[in-house]
């Protein structure tokens, strides 16, 4: 019995070997997919056995990847400690992650991946399309704000399809790890920190047909007996191993830019931060060690974006993209060298930024830094850890004006130690420094980090619902000395204060005015609430309200 080798990836085309046994059935969809993916017959399921990321390499097995926005609900970013509304930056991210793990699993036969932000779908089309491709697996990204939502979607799919497999993954799965399946029935799996290795490793499973996932580092999953957690992943040593993410399966036209609507993509060039301020969720997410993808790797996944699929902008995604000086001087001569002409963004600190480097980004592209100012208060930024000054920050943005690189700053409110004083400050800093772009968060108390332990100890936390948990949304957190009203009228009054100024308006909108920009611009305007005034009292007034406290959300 032969598998037709136009339907073997060519990625895992070498060294393979064909053996026919029996796999993991799904009931009502082995049949049918054996007969389109195979041989048109029924029999057993034809395995491959392949060397690379993935073994026993089924060819029938059918994954449904999925974005879980539907017509009608906000669209939500979902990538990595990424969790906020897309309008927080006027356009939607590409799911690289989702094509990452993609490219997983077309060694096991057919894919789709289904991006709600951009498909614009009822639930009724969700059906259909999931039927049409008789999905075996369906694989939900999630973020904390979107999780209701998400999980709504995940439910109503069960409850149409009971035999199909749900599985789901994200930082939300990750910091709450067995909890968050706990009142889920609808929920099989769940996979718990970085998710490539275990998603290839529970599709083998899947293929394998023995029904056992207690070997499987990473994984929460469901059986007879309950909710089970298997031991915690180790952190991949070797990103250069997992497959570039498969951009075949996602609408790459899809993705523009807010300001010059220009197609772009994320380049995910490297995990971890050696920082660890208290706030954060890298450390627990993607640990605090850097680990990096070589320069060629990068460089042939920018090589193919550009000569395949015609994208010429984009977003480095990594934390402190500056932290390794001779990596970014490379980078950037390679890009040069190669004739890459590309536009770039990048995300850093403040601290690890210097002249030589910004002159030779800037040659390659980059237009863009991201800066993590956070306060201006020193007392804030030591008791968060941030390891930073006024002083470097000031110095930084300075540097990039210099270098001609814009700055898009970045502020939280409400972190231990605020006052009113220190974030009305903050917000005449965040006006005065010279930067092009600013945006502006309230703290989250997140499981898993120092500041979320603080706060359910001291009993600061004002949420109902995990959901609440929005880095790009309001207050849920009190503190000794502010209101979770006051910290939201804070960010609200950051946003009006830096965007409405008439000067910034002038050289920002009116100066280079189109419909289009107009529009960008009003659903930015619209998520950070530029002219509401909200509930809370800006500069006074402390009053807590009658609202419970909840330690714990649902």
């Amino acid at each position: 019995m032969q598998a037709d080798p136009a339907i073997i990836p060519e990625i895992w085309a070498e060294t393979l070997s064909l053996s026919a046994r029996s796999g993991y059935t799904s009931g009502r969809s082995t049949a049918r997919k054996l007969r389109a993916a195979i041989q048109g017959t029924r029999g057993p399921r034809i395995c491959i056995q392949a060397t690379g990321v993935l073994s026993n390499a089924c060819i029938g097995m059918k994954t449904y990847l999925l974005n879980p926005t539907l017509r009608e609900q906000s669209r939500y970013i979902r990538e990595g400690r990424c969790m906020q509304k897309a309008a927080s930056w006027a356009t939607a991210w590409p799911p690289v992650t989702l094509a990452a793990l993609g490219a997983l699993a077309r060694s096991k036969g057919p894919v789709r991946l289904l991006d709600g932000n951009v498909e614009n779908v009822t639930f009724a089309d969700l059906l259909r399309d999931i039927e049409a491709h008789q999905a075996d697996l369906v694989v939900i990204n999630t973020g904390f704000p979107s999780i209701d939502s998400d999980m709504a979607v995940a439910e109503r799919i069960k409850a149409a399809l009971p035999e199909v497999k749900v599985a789901a993954f994200g930082v939300y799965f990750s910091l709450l790890e067995k909890e968050a399946m706990a009142n889920r029935p609808f929920l099989d799996f769940a996979m718990v920190g970085e998710p490539e290795m275990t998603f290839a490793e529970l599709l083998d499973a899947l293929c394998d047909g023995a029904g056992t996932f207690g070997d499987i580092d990473g994984l929460a999953y469901r059986d007879s007996g309950g909710v089970h957690l298997t031991a915690p992943r180790a952190l991949m040593q070797d990103l250069d191993s997992l497959p570039y993410p498969d951009r075949d399966l996602l609408r790459n036209d899809s993705y523009r830019l807010p300001h010059n609507n220009a197609p772009y993509t994320l380049i995910n060039s490297a995990r971890g931060c050696p920082y660890r301020c208290t706030y954060c969720i890298v450390g627990p997410y993607f640990g605090n060690r850097v680990r990096r993808h070589s320069l060629d790797y990068i460089l042939r996944e920018i090589e193919t974006c550009v000569d395949r699929y015609g994208i010429r902008e984009f977003l480095f995604w990594e934390e402190v993209f500056t932290l390794d000086r001779e990596y970014v001087l490379e980078l950037c001569r390679e890009i040069r060298a190669r004739g890459l002409s590309i536009k770039w963004a990048a995300t850093t600190r403040v601290t690890s930024i210097e002249e030589e480097m910004l002159a030779a980004m800037k040659d390659a592209g980059c237009y863009l830094l991201g800066l993590g100012i956070e306060s201006s208060s020193q007392k804030v930024l030591d008791l968060a850890r941030k390891k930073q000054t006024l002083a470097d920050t000031t110095r930084a943005v300075a540097l990039c004006k210099k270098a001609g690189i814009r700055t898009m700053g970045h502020c939280i409110f409400g972190l231990p130690g605020e006052t009113r004083e220190t974030a009305g400050r903050t917000i005449d800093y965040m006006v005065r420094l010279g930067l092009d772009y600013m945006q502006s968060y309230c703290a989250v108390p997140y499981p898993k980090t120092e500041l979320g332990e603080l706060a359910r100890s001291k009993g600061w936390i004002r949420a109902a619902r995990w959901s609440q948990y929005d880095f790009g949304g309001d207050s849920i957190m009190d503190t000794d000395t502010l209101t979770h009203r006051e910290v939201s009228a804070f960010r609200r009054k950051a946003f009006r204060r830096f965007y409405l100024r008439p000067r910034y308006l002038v050289k920002n909108l009116l100066g280079t005015f189109s419909l289009m920009r107009l529009l960008r611009v009003s659903a930015f305007g619209g998520w950070m609430n530029l002219l509401r005034k909200g509930k809370g009292k800006e500069n006074g007034g402390r009053s807590r309200g009658n609202q419970r406290r909840h330690p714990m959300p649902q």
